[in-house]
């Protein structure tokens, strides 16, 4: 059992960092860094390794980092996408970032040209590149707001908004699968920048920036990006988040997927004056009244439960992402014009 007193962490497991072909060297090492600095133990894993038989019990989380995800799902057999699941639902954690976050959906929306995934944890899009931040394979800081409604951070002292590193990431959008926002691109409509939700008994952590990667400290041991000014630090706030996917900040997630009990379907989405929602609560005791959310988890519009299909007037509504949410059914809206 490893026990870091600088950290009062305790695990007995580590962490597995993918670092096969396509991962970017230098988000690897950084995020190795990160983990040092909070105590957490890890090695790195390869596509061999998982395309026969590993022992998922060692596993404390799997991350996928920066780097091409085609090449994550080339490189990995069907076995190997099948025991990744497996482990997730079983009660296992996910960390994806960047293209560890695309590989992690069931498509990709990359410059206009969508392609099916396997792996399809988060059943949904990620999007990118993001060209009114930086198109691929430009890189930039970005400023993102924090979701301090997320049950993981509501309580912690973190600025609302930070300077991060962008290097052609996704934003996420989901019809079916509901999920917690983290942050959002203040630079792209406010569109989901880092989410958070469960998979069965799983957690998965979704981030598109590079929160890794510290611009104007040689902490993270790399020299990416350093010509770029950015005194703050996402560490600290990357920290809460791998604790929750742990298990040490067991918040409930607040938009927890529960097909079961209730469903909410939405058209036209994407959407620009107005869309029809139809919601079928078989939960009595589910509150039924159906509120729209921005990105920021702020209410903005609260209608009257109804069975049949209502009609929402949404033309006052700003540009950017939103979330519907009917009881336990929650359904992602974008709005555009």
């Amino acid at each position: 059992m490893i026990i870091l007193l600088s950290t009062n962490k305790v695990y007995s497991k580590q962490i597995w960092i993918y670092a096969d072909e396509g991962t970017w060297i230098d988000g690897i090492i950084a995020f190795e860094q990160f983990l040092n600095h909070s105590g957490i133990e890890h090695r790195r894993i390869y596509s061999n390794d998982l395309n026969q038989t590993v022992n998922f019990n060692e596993c404390l989380a799997i991350c996928f980092p920066g780097g091409y995800s085609y090449y994550y799902q080339k490189n990995l057999n069907d076995k190997a996408i099948s025991d990744i699941r497996n482990y997730v639902a079983t009660g296992g954690s996910y960390i994806g970032i960047c293209a560890g976050a695309y590989f992690a959906c069931s498509q990709v929306d990359w410059e206009g040209v969508v392609y099916p995934y396997k792996l399809s944890l988060f059943d949904g899009s990620a999007i990118g590149s993001i060209h009114n931040i930086s198109p691929w394979d430009n890189y930039t800081m970005t400023s993102i707001s924090i979701n301090k409604s997320n049950p993981i951070i509501k309580d912690q002292n973190f600025n609302h908004k930070f300077s991060t590193l962008y290097y052609g990431g996704a934003y996420f959008t989901s019809n079916s699968t509901g999920f917690d926002i983290v942050a959002t691109y203040d630079s792209a409509n406010n569109m989901p920048a880092a989410i958070n939700f469960t998979y069965k008994n799983g957690k998965v952590l979704l981030i598109g920036p590079h929160f890794e990667i510290e611009e104007n400290s040689d902490r993270d041991s790399t020299s990416f990006a350093e010509i770029l000014s950015d005194d703050e630090s996402e560490w600290e706030l990357l920290d809460a988040l791998v604790d929750w996917t742990l298990g040490k900040n067991d918040t409930i997630s607040s938009l927890e997927n529960s097909a079961e009990s209730s469903k909410l379907s939405i058209y036209p989405n994407p959407a620009s004056d107005y869309i029809e929602v139809k919601s079928e609560n078989r939960n009595p005791r589910e509150d039924k009244n159906q509120k729209i959310y921005n990105s920021l988890g702020e209410c903005v519009m609260e209608l009257p439960y109804s069975s049949l299909i209502n009609r929402i007037e949404i033309s006052r509504l700003p540009v950017g992402f939103y979330y519907i949410r009917n009881g336990a059914s929650t359904n992602t809206l974008v709005i555009t014009r």
